[in-house]
């Protein structure tokens, strides 16, 4: 039961980082029906910044929140420069555009900080164990803080009006321009969200799991996944699927093979695409239509 429940936290730690990932896949895709795959780069960026940050001598909350405030301008410049210019989006030319994205960011990323990865300094608390597993703090961070995000970005959703006019945006486009909505203010709301997401998940994660020019790759498909799991235009789906996937990877890796770990993901991947034959894209925007 001890082993059980190591690999449960480790499970629900790595999962908590794939779920912020992934909400960030369903703010985006929610609204525009855009595939943002940077969404992985922003994690290993905002990690980084922070790393440097930290090692120039700002306190580690400040560093952090210089990682992720640069995360989100980049965000909203990569929508405002590269995806509004575009007049007719559709999901693969997207997914085209945002590869050539995170391809240019793995590039800046590798030249800037070279190949080796780095971890931030560990956030405050102290390690202890309880029933004879070891709980890391960091660990308890990343639960904790993933948690009220979800809480949150769900709050603003569903509560405030701001995101229930991003919700119509989403659902009935043309209503929501008869209604005096702007659709591409919508969009840029929707992708500083995603950045905002993407930042606290690299920050959370990087003491733990390191920050490297690479590391974005890995997140950012696994974060896929998990958005693809809950349906991919909802913030709570997306935040379980992210559970499921990391306790999933961490439960076949403990009791089958640690070379198994990563191919959890796309056998899952395969798996929702197999029970549903049109694929999830495919039927979110037959209903967006």
């Amino acid at each position: 039961m001890t082993d059980l429940g190591q690999l449960l936290l480790a499970g629900l730690s790595v999962g908590g980082v794939y779920a912020l990932v992934a909400m960030g896949f369903a703010a985006i895709y929610a609204v525009s029906g855009v595939l943002n795959l940077t969404q992985g780069e922003f994690a290993a960026l905002a990690g980084l910044v922070a790393i440097s940050a930290s090692g120039n001598g700002f306190p580690l909350p400040l560093a952090a929140l210089l990682g992720i405030v640069t995360v989100v301008v980049l965000a909203l410049a990569i929508q405002r420069l590269i995806i509004a210019p575009v007049r007719r989006m559709t999901t693969l030319l997207s997914i085209i555009l945002t590869l050539g994205v995170s391809t240019a960011l793995k590039a800046t990323m590798l030249l800037i900080w070279g190949p080796e990865g780095r971890g931030l300094d560990p956030l405050p608390g102290n390690d202890f164990t309880a029933a004879g597993v070891a709980v890391r703090s960091q660990y308890l961070w990343i639960l904790g803080v993933s948690v009220v995000v979800a809480v949150a970005v769900s709050w603003f959703y569903e509560r405030t009006l701001a995101g229930k006019a991003l919700r119509a945006c989403a659902e009935q486009p043309v209503a929501a321009r008869l209604a005096g909505i702007s659709v591409a203010r919508a969009s840029l709301v929707s992708f500083g969200i995603a950045g905002l997401l993407g930042g606290i998940a690299g920050v959370l994660a990087s003491p733990v799991y390191f920050s490297a020019w690479d590391s974005g790759l890995a997140l950012g498909l696994k974060g896929f996944v998990a958005a693809t799991l809950g349906g991919l235009t909802s913030i709570r789906g997306a935040f379980m699927g992210g559970l499921v996937l990391g306790v999933v990877e961490s439960l076949v890796a403990g009791y089958i093979d640690t070379g198994l770990r990563d191919a959890v993901a796309f056998v899952v991947l395969i798996v929702v695409l197999v029970a549903r034959p049109d694929g999830v894209l495919r039927r979110q925007v037959a209903a967006r239509v």
